[in-house]
């Protein structure tokens, strides 16, 4: 088909549009194929209407946003993609209420709270992604989730339209919610608590240090492989069965922590997957069922 009118709409909208794009340099693990195509808008006014054009065109997409928890295949893949990444969003704050498009990086949400002696979020400093990245995966740390603050989510349906969307309407779980079903987020609100921002900034500045300690921030990962089970730790599980910092091909999981992904940085989809396939694999036979925590697309 043609995708002319894709193009105009975005080009008019200072917006970018590619056929067959790699999309290894948008992910932290600089590991994947070629998308279908590659929309990339410069403001949130253009997505109703290319949402509306690929609804029409029965045009399969995912939205990728910064691209940390994610591991894709080589090769042409079978759908395109828009990236939902540092358009024109904002984080705006009004007593307690914090409000942040979905492009805007949950780290730039959280220093924005700080300086408005807002606590609640110190944990979360160092997630890296988006804010419409943490919504739809309820990304966490050290025992908080972003849904233990968000109020209200503002989505995009696949026609383009706005509904707003609350807790109760949601399911919600460990790393997990069904957002993507509805949609494309476009906004989340959320309720914090006043604190003393001498406080805030000490608590924040101990998370971070904790997790540049046991956590390898400096190479190219994809975070947590694996969501951790009922009563156990991922990264305990993978030591024991012998794979902290195990190869194979360009992939390993990191010899700092056991549940993480590292591309050395001549890893293929092949060498990621079939590691973190086999750990399963193994995890398995000792009665241990683990989940993905980072997306797989295939």
């Amino acid at each position: 088909m043609s995708f002319d009118q894709l193009k105009n709409l975005l080009a008019s909208a200072d917006g970018i549009f590619r056929e067959k794009e790699p999309l290894a340099p948008y992910t932290s693990l600089k590991i994947g194929g070629r998308a279908l195509f590659y929309i990339k808008p410069s403001r949130w006014d253009s997505l109703p209407a290319i949402l509306s054009f690929l609804d029409l065109n029965s045009l399969p997409f995912k939205v990728l946003g910064r691209g940390t928890n994610l591991l894709v295949s080589d090769g042409d893949l079978g759908f395109g993609v828009i990236h939902i990444l540092r358009m024109d969003g904002k984080v705006s704050v009004e007593d307690c209420t914090v409000e942040a498009d979905a492009d805007v990086l949950l780290g730039e949400c959280c220093r924005e709270s700080f300086q408005n002696s807002l606590t609640g979020l110190e944990t979360l400093e160092m997630v890296p992604g988006s804010i419409g990245g943490a919504a739809v995966m309820n990304a966490g740390a050290y025992g908080r989730s972003i849904f233990n603050f968000i109020r209200e989510v503002t989505v995009l349906d696949h026609e383009g339209k706005e509904r707003r969307l609350f807790p109760g309407d949601l399911a919600i779980g460990y790393r997990h919610t069904d957002l993507g079903d509805f949609g494309v987020v476009r906004k989340v609100r959320m309720w914090l608590k006043k604190g003393v921002r001498h406080d805030i900034d000490i608590k924040a500045k101990e998370f971070v240090r904790k997790r540049k300690e046991s956590q390898p921030w400096n190479a190219r990962t994809a975070g947590s492989v694996f969501k951790n089970p009922e009563g156990a730790f991922a990264g305990k599980i993978l030591e024991d069965l012998g794979f902290k910092g195990k190869a194979r091909g360009g992939a390993s999981f990191s010899g700092t922590h056991a549940n993480f992904l590292i591309n050395s940085g001549t890893a293929s989809f092949e060498d990621a997957y079939g590691l973190t396939e086999e750990a399963r694999s193994k995890a398995r036979d000792k009665g241990f069922n683990l989940e993905y925590e980072m997306e797989v697309w295939k």
